[in-house]
C-alpha cells in the first residue's frame, strides 16, 4: 500500500500495527507499508517521510494489544524510546519494543523501517526481564548484530512459500534469536558515543522541522541546542558529515518531494524553491542536477 494521504496513512498504520498517534507534516507526507506472514510472525516493510509515533498511557488503555514487536532501521535515523530508555539506530540497527506498555518513535527524514511482531504470548519472557530488554539498539556490527540484522533484511525478500511447519519454526527461531541479541547488550558497557549520537539525531530532526527558515545554519542550530557552532561541526564530523551539507540535502529532498507531488502542480520551481530556503533559482538548480542527475525543470517534466 502507497499513499500520500495522511488520514489513510494513520488509519492503514494503527490496523496493521496497533492504535497509535502519529505526528508528520501533512504537504509533504509520502508513505508505504508491505507485510508478509510466517505463522505467528508478521514482516512488515514501512518507508515514508519525517514522523513521530507515540503509543501513549491512554492507548493502551483504550486499545489493549499485547505484543513483542522488533524494529530495524534500513534507512534514515530512528529513536526509540520505553521503559525509561531511549536509544537511536541507524540503518542496519535494530531494537525490541512491547505493545502493553507506551513507547515512541522518531525517524527522519526518508526513513525505511522493518517490523517484526510477534504475540507477547508467544514469546518466553517475563515483563520485569521485557523491561530489561527493550529500546536497547543491537547494532548491525556487533557480534550477534553481523549474525541477525541480515537474516532479518532478507526475510521480506525471500522467494517462494514457507511450509506451515517451517514457518513456525522460523518465527520462534527469530524470536529466540531477537531476546538473545538484546540480552547480549544488556551485558555490553554503556555505549560512550550514545550523548553524542543522540545529539546527532536531534539536530537532524531540527534541521527537518526548520527547513522553510531561511536563517537555518549551524549557528542557529547550536543557539537551538544551547551549544557552541563549534559543537555542532564536531558532532555533525564525528558522523562523517557536516551541518551545512545535511541542511543543504534535506532541502533538497524537500523540494524534490514537492515538485513532483500532484497538489503542487501549478506552483512554479522558484515558489517551491523558495518555501524550503533557496533565496536563488540558479543555485537550487545547480544543486539539484549536481544531486539527481537532472535538472529540476526536467525531473518534473518526467515525474508528471
Amino acid at each position: 500500500m502507497r499513499t500520500t494521504a495522511l488520514d489513510t496513512w494513520i488509519d492503514t498504520i494503527r490496523d496493521t500495527f496497533v492504535a497509535l498517534d502519529v505526528a508528520a507534516e501533512p504537504t509533504h507526507f509520502t508513505g508505504t507499508v508491505h507485510t508478509r506472514q510466517f505463522a505467528h510472525l508478521m514482516a512488515a516493510d514501512v518507508a515514508a517521510t519525517s514522523q513521530t509515533f507515540r503509543r501513549t498511557p491512554r492507548l493502551t488503555n483504550l486499545h489493549p494489544r499485547e505484543l513483542m514487536q522488533i524494529g530495524m532501521v534500513v534507512a534514515g535515523e530512528g529513536q526509540l524510546i520505553q521503559d525509561g530508555r531511549t536509544c537511536t539506530l541507524g540503518p542496519g540497527d535494530f531494537a525490541l519494543y512491547e505493545s502493553s506498555r507506551p513507547f515512541t518513535w522518531n525517524l527522519h527524514p526518508e526513513w525505511h523501517l522493518r517490523v517484526f511482531t510477534w504475540p507477547r504470548a508467544a514469546v518466553s519472557l517475563t515483563e520485569s526481564q521485557s523491561q530489561e530488554l527493550t529500546a536497547r539498539t543491537v547494532r548491525s556490527t556487533s557480534t550477534v548484530g553481523q549474525l541477525l540484522s541480515p537474516m532479518l533484511s532478507s526475510l521480506l525478500a525471500a522467494d517462494g512459500e514457507v511450509s506451515s511447519g517451517g514457518a513456525i519454526g522460523l518465527a520462534g527461531g527469530l524470536a529466540d534469536l531477537a531476546i538473545t541479541a538484546a540480552q547480549e547488550e544488556c551485558c555490553q558497557p554503556e555505549d560512550p558515543d550514545a550523548g553524542v549520537r543522540d545529539l546527532y539525531v536531534n539536530m537532524v530532526r531540527y534541521i527537518g522541522q526548520h527547513l522553510d527558515d531561511p536563517d537555518l545554519s549551524p549557528t542557529n542550530i547550536a543557539r537551538a541546542f544551547f551549544v557552541s557552532t563549534r559543537t555542532v561541526h564536531r558532532v555533525f564530523a564525528r558522523f562523517d558529515a557536516t551541518a551545512a551539507a545535511t541542511i543543504r540535502e534535506h532541502r533538497l529532498e524537500a523540494c524534490r518531494q514537492a515538485m513532483v507531488a500532484p497538489r503542487n502542480t501549478p506552483r512554479s520551481l522558484t515558489d517551491i524553491a523558495t518555501q524550503f530556503g533557496f533565496a536563488d533559482l540558479s543555485v537550487f538548480s545547480r544543486a539539484f542536477t549536481a544531486t539527481y542527475g537532472t535538472s529540476p525543470s526536467r525531473y518534473r517534466e518526467q515525474h508528471r
